[in-house]
């Protein structure tokens, strides 16, 4: 392996999914979030070719460009709807659904909807706020997603892929392999890459097929249109 390799930290922002999941139309949300986990793949495999090729300190250099224009292009993106309506900023909330979702879509709809999930929450918690907290936790509506998130989530942790991630170099050097480490390690970034795009692909077209047979359950073709600005189906009523 080339002896200047970089090694890369472990890390995964909370705030990008959030942020997806409060500013993205319901229609493509579910895709946008997993795009997160293909992008963090794929910014490692990016890494670790300008590693085998570069020196750390080059390839540190470089890796630095990327958050500064990330951080040049955080200031002019506003607070995401939810966040703006629950501190009661009616206004901005407005104001940054329709930047998301452009200055043609109608965003009434969506914007009362959002309105309402607040106003009922405000009034689920100001009376018997623990009560219903923990009726909530106990419903089925609640108790089984957790259940689903925390099985994945714990199969996450214990299929060993981080501590696979941070000692792979080691790995590779212990094992005594003859083949160049450098190689290997960008073959492992592939596969994560490419099994990132499976997940993608795999969200997105599920969620289309499932959404393309309710409407077929229910209504006619001549009976589906198209979203404003999205390609995304919706009926007509």
């Amino acid at each position: 392996m080339h002896q200047n390799f970089a090694a890369t930290v472990i890390s995964q922002s909370s705030a990008v999914p959030i942020y997806i999941s409060e500013t993205a139309h319901p229609k493509i949300r579910g895709s946008l979030v997993t795009l997160d986990a293909f992008a963090l793949a794929t910014g490692y495999l990016g890494t670790w070719i300008l590693s085998y090729f570069l020196t750390w300190r080059m390839t540190a250099y470089l890796l630095i460009i990327p958050p500064m224009i990330l951080i040049m292009l955080l200031f002019p993106l506003p607070e995401t709807p939810y966040w703006l309506v629950e501190n009661n900023d009616k206004k901005k909330a407005k104001q940054s659904l329709q930047f998301f979702r452009g200055k043609s879509y109608n965003i009434t709809d969506e914007y009362d909807e959002i309105q309402q999930k607040h106003e009922s929450k405000q009034s689920q918690h100001s009376k018997n706020w623990w009560k219903f907290t923990i009726k909530k936790i106990f419903s089925s509506a609640f108790f089984k997603p957790f259940l689903c998130i925390g099985i994945v989530f714990a199969l996450n942790e214990w299929s060993g892929f981080i501590t696979m991630m941070t000692y792979t170099f080691e790995i590779f050097d212990e094992m005594g392999s003859s083949v160049d480490l450098g190689i290997g390690l960008v073959v492992i970034a592939s596969i994560r890459v490419v099994t990132a795009g499976m997940n993608l692909y795999f969200v997105h077209f599920t969620y289309n097929i499932e959404d393309y047979v309710l409407q077929c359950q229910f209504f006619n073709e001549s009976d589906i249109s198209y979203d404003q600005d999205l390609d995304f189906p919706k009926l007509s009523i």
